[in-house]
């Protein structure tokens, strides 16, 4: 690919309505140990700062015990309303040990599975925030593991505020992990409203290891810097706020080790990263990362899930151009995106696949559309991106069983976004 063309950034939210954070109460998460105590004084120090409740909510999973009438099968027993009481008094107890100025703040104390107990009291209450302590043994322990996380992110909308002993002010060395998409946004967006006014944030992408030996693995990495610090101004910009100083920080390699060792050097007092989405945040949800934040990061950690509002703002600008979306007929579809590349060759485009087991991934951004062609036997789209046909220097997608084919185009006519539609989902070939 070229890189003598002056590298834009994709404007992932300049066609979209500003997505608003929950406006509800702070949720304290306690198990009514220590390893929650580091939690409660935080939450103080954000309600003061942004004047909103604070409710404290308290799980207790069933017990499971043998049942030896024929076979040693366990069953869950529940928790008894005794048992809900004594664990209500020690969560006033562990409040009024830590804030005993403090006028006590309502207890809920839930019978269930603790992630959905937390999670469905977040969702009733429009929580902004859900807080809880990184005590090793304790809930955070439990919750932020294998499959938990999973679950916790997936499952909730609500923000997850990991808090360590060591915080107990607003964060002022933080380090936001990006990977410039919708979400990532989002959740900087989120995390600047509970920082210090003067706070120093550090906004940091992690690339792949990029290579700069031969011409082609040259190109793309000098493309792929371009595009980093392209996007990073952008971002600036959209999140700068007067008193607060913003650095950019590209770094290469493995995510997880990265950051955490990079917010060792700089003394963060806070990591935050999104948790749903693709490229850099999906790998981190799905391969665990964010877990590893949690468990490995030298401060306290932010996770913030996209989840249905910003997936809502994210297709909003596809949903919102119905009139002006043009279904391409099946028997002249070959000429009609013969069409289609004569209209477009050569403009930048951001590709993305969202398919029902997995979600949206991004293919990439600023790739140079080349040409689309169409198999009507084999049921298949192919499209090429590079520099030109001529230069043989470009890549492939093949996209098999394909059902329709659209085209949204802006009022004046420009075509603005390719759908390919398969049995699997559709693929967005978005035009920059």
């Amino acid at each position: 690919m070229s890189s003598t063309s002056t590298v834009q950034p994709v404007d992932f939210l300049g066609r979209l309505d500003p997505v608003l954070s929950p406006r509800g109460p702070l949720m304290v998460a306690s198990d009514a140990t220590p390893a929650s105590d580091s939690a409660i004084p935080f939450a103080q120090v954000l309600a003061q700062h942004t004047h909103a409740p604070v409710s404290v909510v308290s799980a207790m999973r069933p017990a499971t015990l043998p049942a030896f009438a024929f076979d040693a099968v366990p069953y869950p027993v529940a928790p008894t309303p005794e048992m809900l009481d004594a664990r209500e008094a020690m969560v006033q107890a562990q409040l009024a040990r830590l804030l005993p100025s403090v006028p006590a703040w309502p207890v809920l104390v839930r019978a269930g599975d603790p992630i959905r107990e937390i999670l469905a009291a977040a969702d009733a209450t429009d929580a902004r925030v859900i807080l809880t302590g990184r005590g090793k043994h304790g809930l955070l322990e439990r919750m932020f593991t294998g499959e938990s996380v999973m679950r916790l992110l997936q499952l909730g909308d609500t923000p997850v505020f990991a808090v360590d002993r060591q915080l107990t002010a607003l964060p002022r060395e933080v380090l936001i992990a990006t990977d410039f998409s919708v979400f990532s946004i989002y959740a900087a967006q989120v995390a600047l409203d509970w920082l210090a006014p003067d706070a120093h944030v550090r906004l940091v992408h992690v690339a792949p290891m990029l290579s700069d030996n031969g011409a082609v693995l040259g190109a793309f990495a000098d493309e792929y810097r371009q595009q980093a610090q392209a996007s990073f101004r952008q971002l600036v910009e959209r999140l700068a706020r007067p008193g607060m100083r913003f650095e950019t920080h590209l770094l290469e390699g493995n995510a997880a080790s990265k950051i955490v060792d990079y917010a060792a050097a700089v003394r963060a007092d806070l990591v935050v990263t999104a948790a749903h989405g693709y490229g850099f945040v999906r790998r981190m949800v799905l391969g665990s990362v964010a877990a590893e934040l949690v468990r490995e990061a030298p401060c306290s950690v932010l996770c913030v899930p996209g989840g249905a509002r910003t997936h809502a703002a994210a297709r909003a600008a596809t949903r919102s151009t119905h009139d002006r979306t043009h279904v391409l007929a099946d028997a002249t579809l070959d000429d009609a995106l013969a069409a289609f590349t004569l209209r477009n060759a050569g403009r930048n485009c951001t590709v993305e696949v969202d398919r029902r087991d997995i979600g949206a991934q991004s293919l990439g951004h600023h790739l140079p559309l080349v040409g689309i062609t169409y198999d009507l036997t084999a049921r298949i789209v192919t499209v090429m991106f590079g520099a030109s046909k001529l230069d043989g220097a470009h890549l492939s997608h093949a996209i098999p069983r394909v059902s329709a084919v659209d085209v949204v185009r802006d009022p004046q006519g420009r075509d603005l976004i390719l759908r390919v539609q398969h049995d699997d989902g559709q693929t967005l070939l978005m035009l920059e």
